[in-house]
């Protein structure tokens, strides 16, 4: 590995596979005869960088089932619901994520279909953060499976360039985890991001400053973030399709016709980004869904399942020191009609039976609009300690005990773990959980 010192500017190709540098471009490392290079003359200058774990959950379930290697895996449910997320035969066949099961199962009859494991998902994505943090703590983490990082000023503490730290990474998380990540390098989180989808799976793009342009020309506005199905419908009308047709507006323009979002449309067509890499963002919502495997309209069901994502999420916002002011329940019929209430919450907690509670209502007040295909439960508008955002309510006798038999609970299950206590409304009717 060469030094920090004998690194010139015009090193502009690096071996993803050995990591030796050369200043001149070639189609094979010399070293080591490997063809996977990485190529731009900013290589090494370029600081901001994107993570994505190629079709992660697909990936963990074919690492652990070598039976499954060779075949298209759907993860996201066995009859019903959307995919979650598909491995790359999978999407030979045109399966993607956030499609129907039905839609998916008809594109692709031979794919296995398994339902998600969230849990076992989220302990290996600590093990890959706990990676990237070794690196530095500019890490901003936006999902299990990706993430944002900066890595100014890193090269003195590690004596290697930014670029080569991300392949060292990357080769590190393959080889400990069997799990392949897509790198891109740019110098904002914007370009970064279109960086690591262009060159998928095993992937090391770069954008840099002499090339962006030519790179954004041609892409679909829908690279932009906030420009979902709805608001590209509303740029087509206007003869905008792709990040280059945005340069024919003002900011005053693209302000009028798209309110807050034409400024991000504005310097996104220009390859400007100044959001910076956030370690630890706030937290400005959390959720839960269930779909049923077929359409429900039992009553002890639906309390069922929205007890236990009551009790899901008050542990995510306990865990967190987050004190919701609004929970909402959503509910899709089986004619996919989308219905969301806000619950009746009296007091600024994150206590599951009072969530329970509020959310019961709206849930017994649309009973008439079943039987449903989905439910789910959001919290939002936190506030980082209840006290100073308490009303007399919290005072009530009955509110209090609610409140101090939870934290008795919460204390036992700590100590005893999660099934020391279950409340019956959690039980099936054979008594198991």
């Amino acid at each position: 590995m060469p030094s920090e010192k004998s690194l010139q500017l015009t090193d502009s190709q690096l071996c993803k596979s050995c990591l030796q540098f050369s200043s001149k471009y070639r189609k094979r490392c010399e070293t080591c005869y490997s063809p996977r290079l990485v190529k731009h003359p900013e290589l090494f200058q370029l600081q901001i960088a994107h993570i994505d774990c190629d079709a992660f959950y697909a990936s963990v379930e074919k690492n652990e089932n070598p039976n499954l290697r060779d075949l298209p895996v759907i993860v996201g449910g066995t009859t019903r619901g959307v995919v979650a997320t598909c491995c790359y035969i999978a999407r030979i066949y045109g399966v993607r994520s956030a499609m129907p099961i039905s839609t998916a199962k008809k594109l692709c009859p031979s794919a296995v279909f398994l339902r998600p494991r969230i849990n076992h998902y989220k302990g290996i994505s600590q093990i890959i953060k706990s990676k990237l943090l070794k690196l530095t703590p500019n890490v901003e983490f936006v999902s299990l499976d990706e993430a944002y990082i900066d890595l100014s000023g890193t090269i003195k503490l590690h004596r290697k360039p930014p670029a080569v730290l991300l392949a060292l990474i990357a080769n590190e998380i393959e080889t400990s985890l069997g799990l392949s990540v897509s790198v891109g390098l740019s110098f904002n989180k914007f370009l970064a991001k279109i960086a690591s989808e262009a060159d998928k799976p095993r992937g090391f793009s770069v954008i840099g400053h002499r090339d962006y342009e030519k790179v954004l020309q041609e892409k679909s506005v829908k690279v932009i973030s906030g420009v979902g199905r709805k608001t590209f419908a509303q740029l087509d009308r206007h003869g905008i399709e792709v990040v280059s047709d945005l340069l024919r507006y003002e900011k005053h323009e693209l302000n009028n016709m798209f309110g807050r979002l034409g400024n991000t449309l504005w310097n996104c067509a220009r390859g400007v980004d100044t959001r910076p890499v956030v370690a630890r963002k706030p937290i400005k919502s959390i959720s839960c869904e269930k779909t049923f495997d077929n359409d429900e309209a039992n009553i002890d069901i639906l309390k069922k399942a929205l007890w236990r994502q009551c009790e899901n999420l008050s542990k995510r916002a306990k865990k967190n020191e987050l004190f919701p002011q609004s929970i909402k329940l959503k509910l899709k019929t089986s004619d996919f009609r989308l219905i969301v209430a806000s619950g009746d919450i009296r007091t600024c907690t994150n206590s599951a039976e009072i969530i329970f509670q509020g959310l019961l209502k709206v849930l017994y007040n649309n009973l008439e609009n079943g039987p449903f295909r989905l439910i789910g439960v959001s919290l939002s508008r936190f506030r980082m300690t209840p006290k100073e955002f308490q009303t007399t309510d919290l005072f009530d006798d009955s509110l209090r005990k609610i409140n101090l038999a939870e934290e008795a609970i919460d204390e036992i299950r700590e100590k005893f773990g999660p099934n020391a206590i279950i409340k019956g409304r959690a039980l099936n009717v054979d008594g198991k959980c």
